[in-house]
């Protein structure tokens, strides 16, 4: 059920999945096992004529428009991670979050309170995909 032990268990889980994943230096596609492509959406993202290639993190738009998922409103199950320096610490100062997550009862909210961070501090350009 959402907020158990259970869902924060795997919340944790895609935290440290996304940082391994990271910490190897590589670009990489995150989601959550219930998207489905019909064709590569790879050339999208490595595209660099198209105006996303400016930015570190592409975020899918969760449509939630509340304060808890302010300013982004990006789903933390679909995301776009360029490797560089500021992914880098991003990713780091999302593992250790763990603390936030298990009290937040979600990751959602705690990545976008660190993204906001993130791009305040360390200039982080993200941008929530258009749909």
């Amino acid at each position: 059920a959402y907020g158990d032990k259970t869902f924060t268990a795997i919340m944790w889980g895609k935290i440290v999945a996304a940082h391994l994943v990271s910490s190897l230096r590589y670009d990489f596609l995150f989601q959550d096992v219930d998207v489905v492509w019909y064709k590569d959406p790879m050339t999208f993202f490595h595209d660099p004529t198209r105006r996303e290639a400016e930015f570190d993190v592409l975020l899918q738009d969760d449509g939630a428009r509340t304060r808890r998922f302010a300013p982004s409103s990006g789903n933390s199950g679909f995301f776009y991670a360029r490797h560089n320096d500021r992914t880098w610490e991003f990713f780091t100062s999302r593992v250790m979050s763990a603390n936030q997550v298990s009290r937040a009862l979600s990751d959602q909210a705690v990545v976008a309170a660190l993204l906001s961070e993130h791009a305040t501090m360390y200039n982080l350009r993200l941008q929530t995909l258009a749909e």
